[in-house]
């Protein structure tokens, strides 16, 4: 009999040594069957959901893209049928001139009537010899009178510079600011929402050294005047309060080439009664229809490294009044249906669409006057959510996958 051989391994040593094998076995047998036999699937899934994002990714910019499109080409038509309405007033005078030559041929026609024969001629003919001549009068009355009665520029100021007029802040060619941070939605051009009081926690604030904001206008203006105004305050002006400022008009898109609009406008801080500050704009300078304008923030109160704007207005002149809309029915049940969510139910008013366009558009400030005083440009409602919940869906997934083909490649085979 040959002896056995011992090297010094018993029984309980060997164990040890097939237990860890076992369970690598198991857990790579686990990760075979998890992720060999559906991988497929699952990189089917994830390559959809990517898909269907990056769509709806490409259909919002696109949406976008044809808003400024359609906003650029509104404001040319604009453009030019300022320059037809200006060609046309001419004309009046032409037309003057014109009267005194067809006077001969009034009369001509006037004769022909009198030597026509009707039932009552005696009451006919007095009747074209009172009229016609009252005819001419009221007519020659009416065109002195259009030339002579002035046209009050008062009723007919215009605010470019408003965001539901399709006003935009150019974020190429301003300073950066709170509003328009890492994580989330853009809110800059709340600093150009129009409305009587703007709030005090949705200012446009920026720590450079020489703060900037580029504003594409609603419509080419012939500007007559700019103004700035601040939240409420009371006592003492709050720091960062822009107190000079300069206003330039951009010649060209990218604003390299431009002329002095207004130069060292002050906003008092003595004037505390005054919610609006105007700054006038010369009517010597010879200045052509413009579309964007560049706010340059010269010095704030408490010479502070931030300064808050607020809100800014660009005044020009137009042809015609602002158009007030009257409130739709729909628009009374929206504005109900918020005012009464915000009161009674933060989910159901989170979950609706209540972004300033909406609640502006519609007239719901009156409803519900918190609800435009809260307002951002771009709310979080169901549609934020559902994106959001895509998202995460995807990024699972994809993480799901990829730890998946890492234990596939790495994972020793037995």
């Amino acid at each position: 009999m040959i002896p056995m051989q011992n090297y010094g391994l018993d029984a309980r040593q060997v164990t040890d040594i097939e237990q860890p094998r076992s369970k690598t076995k198991i857990w790579y047998h686990w990760f075979n069957i998890r992720f060999r036999q559906y991988l497929i699937l699952e990189i089917f899934l994830v390559i959809s959901l990517i898909m269907i994002h990056s769509r709806l990714q490409a259909i919002s910019n696109q949406n976008d893209r044809v808003l400024e499109i359609v906003n650029s080409m509104q404001s040319q038509f604009e453009h030019m049928e300022r320059k037809i309405e200006s060609l046309v007033s001419r004309k009046p005078k032409q037309d003057i001139n014109q009267s005194d030559n067809t006077k001969p041929l009034e009369h001509s026609i006037a004769d022909v009537l009198k030597n026509m024969k009707f039932p009552t001629q005696k009451s006919v003919d007095n009747k074209e010899q009172i009229t016609i001549p009252q005819i001419n009068q009221s007519i020659s009355k009416t065109e002195d009178s259009l030339l002579k009665v002035p046209v009050s520029n008062e009723l007919f100021r215009f605010n470019a510079a408003d965001y539901l007029e399709g006003a935009s802040v150019d974020m190429d060619y301003s300073s950066s600011s709170n509003l328009n941070p890492i994580i989330g939605y853009d809110q800059t051009n709340l600093v150009l929402l129009d409305r009587p009081q703007p709030p005090a926690d949705k200012a446009w604030c920026t720590n450079d050294a020489n703060p900037v904001l580029t504003i594409n206008l609603a419509k080419y203006i012939k500007p007559i005047s700019v103004s700035y105004q601040h939240s409420k305050w009371y006592g003492t002006i709050p720091n960062g309060v822009p107190k000079t400022y300069d206003v330039v008009a951009c010649l060209e898109f990218y604003c390299e080439k431009w002329e002095p609009l207004a130069s060292n406008c002050k906003y008092s801080q003595y004037k505390t009664n005054e919610k609006e500050q105007m700054c006038n704009i010369s009517s010597h300078l010879d200045v052509p229809s413009i579309g964007k304008v560049q706010f340059r923030f010269r010095e704030n109160y408490g010479d502070t490294k931030t300064t808050c704007v607020h809100l800014v207005r660009v005044y020009g002149e137009t042809e015609t009044p602002v158009k007030i809309k009257e409130k739709k029915v729909e628009s009374q049940k929206l504005c109900a249906d918020l005012g009464w969510y915000y009161h009674n139910s933060y989910f159901k008013y989170t979950w609706t669409d209540k972004n300033c366009s909406v609640l502006y558009e519609n007239q719901c400030c009156s409803d519900c006057p918190e609800c435009c005083q809260e307002c951002l440009i771009s709310d979080y409602n169901k549609y934020t959510f559902a994106d959001i919940f895509l998202y995460l869906c995807a990024t699972i997934m994809a993480s799901l996958l990829i730890v998946g083909i890492c234990c596939v490649i790495f994972m020793p085979e037995v």
